[in-house]
């Protein structure tokens, strides 16, 4: 095994420990150091309160990323709460084999949680050398989606021609002309309203469905890091704010108008914890967990020292 690939084990063990930690309700059980810093939604707590006082287990689903240059590992996983799902958003900081940094990132109440797809091995898999971006190539090209999103353009962003997909929150919000999506899609009940729009632009080319103005409720971006960046398997995972002004209505796509969510019309913003996987230098797959309608501008809880 080679230097980077023991790295890679030992982060992803470490992800393991946690979680087996957080089930046991016992953070006694971590290999932490004494000045851990925890975050849970975006907020300072100390470790072994909120989500550790009520977790009932995992609930099967979980994808980790790792960055062996960095130290830092991350995973999408679901769980179960006082018998409810949800789905997590998890980033650990490793120094000198402890965790000095925990950021978690909370669905609740995610029913999706319950009927994830089988994890996606791409994943996993390590793109051809010469093939992909540099590291700082990866956190650029990860911005620019970020600036796509925020301004509604997606020209300023490169998706996979041949294959591209975004899951937000276990829901499917994009798929690519060439892919297929292994479970049937919940029913909308309102015609009319944004999520059948949405629905709607499945197949559509991912840069022209950010370019329909169905996200114009996000009016901008702020607080990005790319804390985990895998140049080998050329993943990023990102932490970020979308923000929203609650000045956007609704929008016109097709001929119809469609009102925004409800949840959109009022000052505040998204905390997300978002995992990028490239190929050819241009984005394939893109997963992500967030808390959604936070306070304005509260942040990531990760802005300061």
């Amino acid at each position: 095994m080679t230097k980077t690939a023991a790295r890679r084990e030992a982060l992803e063990q470490m992800i393991t420990a946690y979680l087996e930690a957080l089930v046991a309700r016992d953070p006694g059980r971590l290999p932490a150091r004494r000045d851990l810093r925890f975050t849970e939604n975006g907020v300072a707590i100390p470790i072994g309160e909120a989500l550790w006082q009520t977790i009932d287990g995992l609930a099967g689903y979980r994808v980790d990323y790792s960055d062996p240059d960095s130290g830092q590992a991350a995973s999408h996983v679901a769980f179960v709460e006082n018998g409810l799902a949800g789905l997590m958003a998890l980033r650990l900081r490793i120094v000198d084999d402890a965790i000095a940094e925990v950021e978690t990132i909370l669905h609740r109440g995610a029913p999706m949680a319950l009927t994830m797809p089988p994890v996606d091995p791409i994943w996993f898999e390590a793109e051809a050398p010469g093939s992909g971006l540099d590291r700082a190539g990866l956190a650029e090209a990860t911005e620019n989606y970020l600036r796509a999103v925020s301004t509604s353009d997606g020209s300023k962003v490169k998706f996979n021609p041949d294959s591209a997909l975004r899951l937000e929150n276990g829901t499917l919000m994009a798929l690519g002309p060439n892919d297929r999506w292994p479970h049937a899609l919940k029913p909308i009940e309102d015609e009319g309203s944004w999520f059948a729009a949405v629905r709607s632009t499945i197949g559509m080319d991912l840069s022209e469905q950010l370019s329909t103005g169905l996200y114009s409720f996000i009016t901008s971006y702020d607080n990005a890091r790319f804390p985990l960046i895998d140049v080998e398997r050329q993943v990023v995972f990102g932490v970020w704010n979308f923000r929203r002004l609650g000045t956007v209505k609704g929008v016109t796509f097709r001929g119809k108008y469609y009102p925004h969510m409800e949840r959109t019309q009022f000052p505040n913003e998204n905390l997300l914890g978002q995992a990028f996987k490239y190929r050819d230098g241009t984005i394939t797959r893109v997963q992500g967990v967030f808390l959604n309608a936070n306070v304005y501008k509260a942040g990531t809880g990760w802005d300061r020292p």
